[in-house]
């Protein structure tokens, strides 16, 4: 993508990237619990040397949870986040997911018009119940969301 002259890239984070990333999820109030123990599948946007958006990937069988989509909030509507949604879904498909889950608290809409449907989180089964987004990490208000690749 290019904006005003700056490119932004997605592409998997380095380890120095981390504080950055968490940076972006505190600044917009979204949960760092469980980031660590899976940010080798993540992917971060970058543009100008800085990390200006993230996406995760959480993979339980075929089954994985999409989280920490983030964009810096001076940077949103840029397509940034439709940029790091795109390739998340490519990474996903190359892992075998044939479904996301997710959760949200303000990004509902945005991840309607992606196809995602709000699903009962009690009806999700498996491994994926063990993440830290299931245990305890989303508010009790978020809507939970699913989609089949």
């Amino acid at each position: 993508m290019n904006n005003k002259g700056a490119t932004v890239r997605v592409m998997r984070p380095s380890a120095s990237d981390l504080p950055a990333v968490l940076a972006l999820l505190r600044h917009a109030s979204l949960p760092e619990a469980g980031v660590e123990d899976h940010y080798d599948s993540f992917l971060v946007a970058e543009r100008r040397g800085e990390i200006v958006g993230a996406i995760g990937l959480e993979l339980y069988d075929d089954t994985a949870l999409l989280r920490s989509a983030v964009v810096d909030g001076n940077l949103r509507n840029m397509g940034i986040g439709s940029m790091l949604y795109d390739q998340l879904l490519r990474t996903a498909g190359s892992a075998g997911v044939k479904r996301l889950i997710l959760f949200t608290g303000t990004a509902g809409e945005y991840f309607r018009k992606k196809g995602f449907v709000t699903i009962d989180a009690a009806t999700v089964t498996g491994p994926i119940r063990s993440s830290a987004e299931f245990t305890g990490a989303c508010p009790s208000s978020a809507a939970c969301m699913e989609k089949f690749l």
